[in-house]
């Protein structure tokens, strides 16, 4: 079909596009169905008719479209989520016109593919993918994937909180956090990045400046805490008498 008559179909008032439906419903092309959908008078029951369509459905464009569709009833949106492909099912995953049952259903599907990801791809999702993923994807091995998660927009200081004080957690990993521009400035993970003992040790230093001195005396007295954490809190300016009367309290 012409051009033309695609923007026409997309401009339909709501009576043609009734009508429209009606009568051409069965012998539509996949063109034609998707001006159908992008028609902004399109409701439930038109859409419920073209996912009742296996014919339509068969079209991986119209399975994409239904599944977009605000208005798809969710039965039909929720079955449709098993037949898209990654990158799609990723996109719509983080479009907030799409039904929040319809994106459980998607973030469901991405967990279930996740195992068959390359490296490329995990690392591509990495960057832009849901909460839902983050949270299945903040202990993968690859420090580039973890490096991808903290340029996430959608990363919360509570998901880091619990990477940062996990045993889990890699040195390597642990180290990148340290030296974020944007998350090593967060008071509770520089903490959290000082109390894990797989924290490289250089990095774990590094934040002690920053800590409160009543943080500072638990951390020394923490049998945890390694030597050296200990001896860099002692040589801290104005936390060394603190230390010291800290050793003195114990013996």
């Amino acid at each position: 079909m012409n051009r033309s008559r695609l923007q026409e179909i997309r401009r339909f008032s709501r009576e043609l596009l009734l009508a429209f439906v009606e009568d051409e419903l069965a012998a539509l092309a996949e063109d034609e169905a998707l001006a159908l959908l992008a028609n902004p008078f399109v409701n439930t029951a038109v859409l419920q008719k073209v996912a009742n369509s296996p014919r339509l459905v068969a079209y991986y464009g119209v399975r994409l479209a239904l599944v977009a569709h605000r208005a798809t009833p969710q039965a039909h949106a929720v079955k449709l989520v098993h037949y898209l492909h990654w990158a799609d099912l990723l996109r719509l995953s983080m479009e907030v016109q799409v039904p929040s049952t319809t994106r459980r259903a998607i973030d469901t599907q991405l967990l279930q593919r996740l195992t068959k990801l390359s490296l490329g791809e995990k690392i591509s999702a990495a960057k832009r993918c849901s909460s839902a993923l983050i949270k299945a994807l903040l202990f993968d091995p690859d420090p580039k994937v973890f490096g991808s998660l903290l340029q996430n927009q959608r990363m919360r200081e509570d998901d880091l909180l619990h990477f940062a004080g996990s045993d889990r957690a890699l040195p390597e990993q642990l180290r990148m956090l340290a030296s974020d521009g944007k998350w090593s400035y967060r008071y509770a993970l520089r903490k959290a990045l000082v109390l894990n003992p797989l924290t490289p040790r250089a990095a774990a230093a590094s934040q002690l400046r920053f800590l409160s001195s009543r943080d500072l005396r638990q951390i020394h007295r923490n049998p945890a805490t390694s030597v050296y954490i200990r001896r860099c809190i002692e040589r801290l300016p104005g936390a060394a008498v603190e230390a010291a009367s800290d050793r003195g309290e114990r013996a």
